[in-house]
Formats: C-alpha cells, structure tokens, sequence
C-alpha cells in the first residue's frame, strides 16, 4: 500500500511537472511575448560577432522591452518555485521510500532471524534426543558385549560338566555282574547330560539373539552418530549464520547468484529424526529385553545344572554308601564261612577219626561171633555172650553208619560253603571294582566340575 500510494504522488508530481512544463510556462510566455504584428520597441539587433570587422562590426544591442524582461523573469520565478516544489516532493517521496524500504529490511531481518532462531532450536532439540538414544544405545551396545562374553564363556565352561557327565558314564559301563544294575546313579547321570545339553542350545540360542542384537545396535548407533556429526555441523552453520551482520566483513553482494531450492523438506526432514528416534527405543528396548532373557537364562541355567549336578553327586555318594555297606557285610559273611569251613573240616576229621575207631570195636565183635561159631554141639547155645555181642555188632554198624552220613554231609556241607564264599568272594571282588569305579574315578573325576552361576 506504501508504495501505491508513492507511485501515486510519484504520478502526481510528474503530472503537475508536466502540466507547468507544457501548459503554464509555456502559455505565460506567450501572453507576455509579443506577437509578429506587434512593433517593439526597438527592433532587435543581431549581436556582434567577435572578429566581424567592417561597418557592421559592432553596434550596441537593442534595448528589452520592460514586458518581455518581466515575462522572462516571472517565467523563471515560476519555474524556480516549481523546482523547489518538486524537490520538495521528492525528497519527501525519498525520504517515505527509504523509510518504507528501511522498516521492510528490518522486517526481513528480523524474520529471518527469528526463524533462524527458531530452525537453531529445533536441531538443537533433534539433536539432544538422537544424541541421548545414541548414548543409551552406546551403553546397550557395551551391555551386550559383556552378555556376549560371558554367553561365550558359559558356553565353554558347560563342555567340561558335559565331558565329564559322559565320561562318567563310560566309566561306570565297566561294571559287571550284578552291579551292571540301572541304579539311581545311572538316572541321574544321563538326566544331568539331558540337562547339560539343554542348557547349552538354550545358551547358544541366547548367544546368537544377542550377536544379531549388538549387530542391530550399532548399525542404528552408526546411523544416530551420522546424524549427531550432521545436526552438529548444521548447528555450526546456523550459529554462523546468525552471528552475520551487514558490517560483519564476510558479506558481500554476490552477481548473478543463483540458489537451487534444498531437496529436503522440512517435513521429510522431521519425518527421517522420528523414524530414526523410534527405531533407537526400539532397538532399545530389544536390547533390554535380550539382556533380561539372557541374563534369566544364565542365571537359571547355572542353578538347574548345580542342582543337578548336586544330585547326581548325592546319588553317587548313596550309591557309594550302599555298595560299601554291601560289600562289609559280604566281607563278614565271607569271614564266617571262612570260620565255618575251618570248623567243618575239624569235624569231618573228628568224625573220619571216630569212624575209623569204631572199625577196631566192630571188627573185635565180628571175630568174636565168628570164633564162638567153633563152639561144638550143645555149647553153641544162644547166651548172653551172644547177644550182648550181636548187640554190639548191631550198634557199632549204625553208629558207623551215622558217622559216615555225618562224614559224608560234613563234606557235602565243607564244598557248600567253599562255593558260597568263592560266589562271596567274587561278589565283594565286583563291588570292590564298583567301588573303585564310582568313589575314586567317577567322584574324583567330578570332584574337578564347578558351576558357575553367573
């Protein structure tokens, strides 16, 4: 509107300049000139030509009518006040335009400096929230490599238990006989390699989960410092920007200056901060929940096995027990039927002695009885003699008899009992091996086993 309405007095002061120049000035002159029918005063003289010599070498100029010197002299006040009215005009023209111009400038300027300020805040704001994810993320990042580390050594830690469960039992295969039996023990042991192999897929899962986490994480990491580096910069240059004055002596009127308009939109621009802000709590949160997971599974998996493990241990160690147990008491009765061996072979001897003294007594009677056989006619009467020596015969032939059933059932009894403390002997001979397997291979072997539980 200023400067309609300055091209407006603009239009008007040229139109009255013209109006004086081409009507009043013009037309006064030509009121106060005098026409060609009218005489002068004194005709007009040529002026003297410097140099001209002869008898019109110089003659004196006519004398001005008084009407044509007031004409001239009214036609040039008049145009005087006309000039100083349009210089008046036009300084005020001049004056109103660079006020205008100067308000307008100041205007731009101060605009522009707002949103100067007002871009210099947003960044700032953008790039506080990318450089607190890219710091969360950095210690996310530093988390997972320590999860990662002692994933690993888990994983390593677990070969030994795992090694040293099927060692055991391999070790306990060797066992024979009657001890080759499917004991508590034996569960055990393969429940715990079960365990053991069940943790570790766990752990190894877990440990690839947080290898793909910690790549995820620093390329977003990666992406959250590009884009620091880049507001960064952009705050340089903002802060530069508004530091420039027009006195500042960087600034200079560029010719011919053409700005291609910047490719990014400020909407594009916010869209791009948010995505990438929303991909950094993501990852974030991903980040915990594989911490708390696998931090969960260490801590389980460490627990399950030392129970475990602390099972098998008491179950071997009952095992032990029972074996040692058994294997006293064979050892004593071992010893009886060693002492009872001893005895029945003194009795057989006793009896064998018996048996052989009453083969004296017998053959004494039979003689006896045979000789009186000789007795001639009516003497071979049946006495007392006889009787008492058929008596005699009878009972040293049952008593041999019974001896010699004793004899021989103190001999069937003597190979009993040498084949009952030979099977003993062999029975304690397996559960010394048993022994020796379960108590001094198979626990000192996991006596070297240590759970950690992280």
């Amino acid at each position: 509107m200023a400067l309609l309405a300055r091209d407006r007095r603009v239009a008007s002061s040229e139109f009255t300049r013209d109006y004086y120049r081409s009507s009043s000035a013009p037309a006064a002159l030509a009121a106060r000139t005098p026409t060609a029918r009218e005489q002068p005063y004194a005709p007009a003289v040529p002026p003297r030509v410097p140099g001209q010599v002869g008898g019109d070498a110089w003659s004196p100029a006519p004398p001005i009518n008084p009407a044509v010197w007031r004409a001239s002299h009214s036609a040039k006040m008049h145009d005087a006040r006309a000039q100083i009215s349009r210089g008046e005009r036009t300084r005020e023209e001049n004056r109103r335009a660079c006020e205008e111009t100067e308000q307008l400038t100041a205007g731009h300027q101060q605009e522009v400096e707002r949103r100067l300020q007002d871009r210099l805040c947003d960044v700032s704001f953008w790039r506080d929230e990318v450089s607190t994810r890219y710091s969360s993320l950095d210690r996310d990042a530093a988390d997972l490599a320590t999860l990662r580390d002692r994933l690993m050594k888990a994983l390593h830690l677990y070969l030994r238990p795992l090694e040293v469960a099927r060692r055991c039992i391999a070790i306990r295969r060797g066992r024979q006989g009657v001890e080759e039996v499917e004991d508590e023990a034996s569960t055990a042991l393969r429940q715990e390699v079960q365990e053991l192999l069940r943790c570790r897929d766990a752990l190894q899962r877990s440990l690839d989960d947080t290898q793909k986490q910690i790549r995820r994480v620093l390329s977003c990491r990666y992406h959250l410092e590009k884009n620091v580096q880049d507001k960064d910069g952009a705050i340089r240059v903002e802060e530069e920007t508004r530091r420039l004055t027009t006195t500042a002596p960087p600034t200079d009127i560029i010719h011919g200056q053409t700005i291609d308009p910047s490719p990014v939109s400020v909407d594009w621009w916010k869209d791009t901060g948010v995505k990438l802000v929303e991909r950094a709590d993501h990852e974030h949160e991903l980040s915990v929940q594989v911490l708390a997971v696998s931090e969960d599974i260490l801590v389980a998996a460490g627990r399950h096995l030392k129970e475990r493990l602390e099972h098998t241990d008491l179950c071997l160690a009952t095992r032990v027990k029972d074996t040692r147990y058994a294997k006293t008491l064979l050892e004593e009765h071992h010893a009886k039927l060693v002492e009872e061996e001893s005895q029945l072979e003194k009795s057989l001897v006793e009896v064998e002695d018996q048996l052989e003294a009453k083969r004296g007594p017998l053959a004494l009677a039979q003689t006896r009885l045979h000789s009186r056989r000789r007795r001639p006619n009516m003497e071979r009467t049946r006495d007392e003699v006889e009787a008492a020596l058929l008596k005699e015969v009878e009972e040293l032939e049952l008593t041999i008899s019974r001896l010699s059933s004793a004899a021989e059932m103190t001999r069937d009894q003597i190979q009993k009992i040498k084949s009952t403390r030979v099977s003993l002997q062999h029975d304690i001979n397996l559960k010394a091996k048993t022994l020796l397997l379960d108590e001094v291979e198979v626990l000192g072997l996991r006596s070297s086993v240590k759970i950690d539980t992280h």
